[in-house]
């Protein structure tokens, strides 16, 4: 089984990692069970090790790469776009997990945005090199498939929120900070975006969720991020999004 060699993007954050080091956090990875240890080696060749501190958006699949993370350490937050209510749709994925994986089989361009809950260490394996990966190991698919329905099953139906609650509070905080930008382009500029946790207080959400919400923003092209503040490109977008 030959894996390809792939440039992936640099992270300053993230220290050199060697191979067997990242063959040894494979193996921690709950579908590698039973996978050998000279595939694991080898599959290490075309991984990139990534470290994240809380609060953190993660890259790889999560930053529209054809990618597959696996969480060697911690726990991610993953986030889908907003659906037509405005709801956000999260799930944490803790040690031994992974994600990107369904876009990666479907050969679709990754939606998802993830943030780390904590101090969290990520490998990422280019989604080209799982597909060859799992035809020939169906073991790693049968062990996917299988989580996969028990969290099916093991889900709650979800319930639109209403809005002025979750997510909404937290799009209608934006519109309310934002003003007229001065560049006749009709965009809507918050000059300095309160921090994670002030939102969070006057929204009722988590760091975490205020961070995915706003990467999501970012990522679908409602919002773009000028330091310290936020440009709101869609205001319509946003509107909708908080039941306006």
């Amino acid at each position: 089984m030959t894996f390809a060699h792939h440039v992936l993007p640099t992270d300053q954050r993230t220290p050199p990692v060697d191979e067997a080091s990242l063959a040894d956090r494979l193996r921690g990875i709950a579908c590698f069970n039973g996978v050998a240890n000279t595939t694991l080696d080898t599959l290490s060749k075309a991984c990139r090790a990534l470290s994240y501190a809380a609060g953190d958006i993660i890259g790889g699949p999560a930053a529209g790469e054809a990618m597959i993370a696996f969480v060697v350490s911690g726990t991610a937050r993953i986030s889908m776009p907003p659906d037509r209510h405005g709801d956000v749709t999260f799930s944490d994925v803790g040690m031994g997990g992974l994600f990107g994986h369904l876009e990666a089989l479907a050969q679709e361009q990754p939606r998802l945005s993830a943030v780390a809950l904590g101090d969290c260490d990520i490998i990422i394996l280019p989604a080209d090199d799982f597909r060859v990966l799992i035809e020939a190991n169906p073991s790693i698919a049968l062990h996917i498939l299988k989580t996969q329905a028990l969290d099916a099953m093991s889900e709650s139906p979800r319930v639109p929120p209403q809005p002025g609650s979750g997510s909404y509070k937290l799009y209608a905080e934006l519109l309310r900070m934002a003003e007229l930008s001065q560049d006749d382009t009709g965009t809507l500029l918050i000059s300095k975006l309160p921090r994670h946790r002030q939102l969070a207080d006057w929204t009722g959400l988590s760091e975490a969720d205020v961070a995915g919400s706003l990467a999501e923003l970012v990522k679908s092209g409602c919002a773009e991020r000028r330091y310290p503040g936020l440009a709101i490109l869609d205001a319509d977008k946003l509107r909708q999004l908080a039941g306006e």
